[in-house]
Formats: structure tokens, C-alpha cells, sequence
């Protein structure tokens, strides 16, 4: 248990402790897909913790199984989730994008 709360290096980041923020859905993205300003907030209030795994995003129109999920495959999910890393970054936290496709 003792390192659990060590600092650890991943690839370029520094994280505080070898805990992330489990990937679960939000179902916070707008219509579209677009993930808008209720995400970006949602994750910026965690990015305290260090590493978060996104909710699951579909790269593809085809891949979204279920309402209100984000997507990373138009200009303007692109746009959201801009908004949402730099808002994680700004609060001193790392975010990786969870890719998911269902069909």
C-alpha cells in the first residue's frame, strides 16, 4: 500500500500517486456528440485527482450506442474536447480520451 500514494512517472507526466478516475459514462455531450461546457466543467472539478480516463467516445458516427455520448470524429468534437483537456491541464490534471465503439 505504500506506494500507492509514491508520485509515478507515465511517458511525459508526472502524476501525484498511481490512482486514475475510472472511465464510466457521463452522457453529458450535447445531441451531436459534441462534448460542451457541463463536460468540460464535470472534468475540470476532478482533475485534482491527477489521471482521468474519459468517458468511453466514439471515433465514429456509426460507433455511438447510446444518447449524449461524445464523439472525436468532427471538428467540433474536436473543439469540446480542446476545451475540456485545456480545462483539466489548467487545474493541474492529465486526461486520456477512452475510445469506444458499439455496434
Amino acid at each position: 500500500m505504500s506506494k500507492l500514494w509514491t508520485e509515478l512517472k507515465v511517458g511525459n507526466m508526472t502524476l501525484p500517486h498511481r490512482l486514475a478516475m475510472a472511465p464510466m459514462t457521463r452522457s453529458r455531450a450535447l445531441a451531436d456528440g459534441v462534448p460542451g461546457e457541463l463536460a468540460a466543467e464535470y472534468y475540470g472539478q476532478r482533475a485534482g485527482l491527477g489521471l482521468i480516463i474519459s468517458e468511453g467516445t466514439q471515433p465514429s458516427d456509426d460507433g455511438q450506442g447510446y444518447i449524449n455520448s461524445p464523439g472525436i470524429y468532427t471538428e467540433a468534437h474536436i473543439e469540446g474536447w480542446k476545451n475540456i483537456t485545456s480545462r483539466v491541464h489548467e487545474e493541474g490534471g492529465h486526461i486520456f480520451i477512452q475510445l469506444m465503439h458499439v455496434m
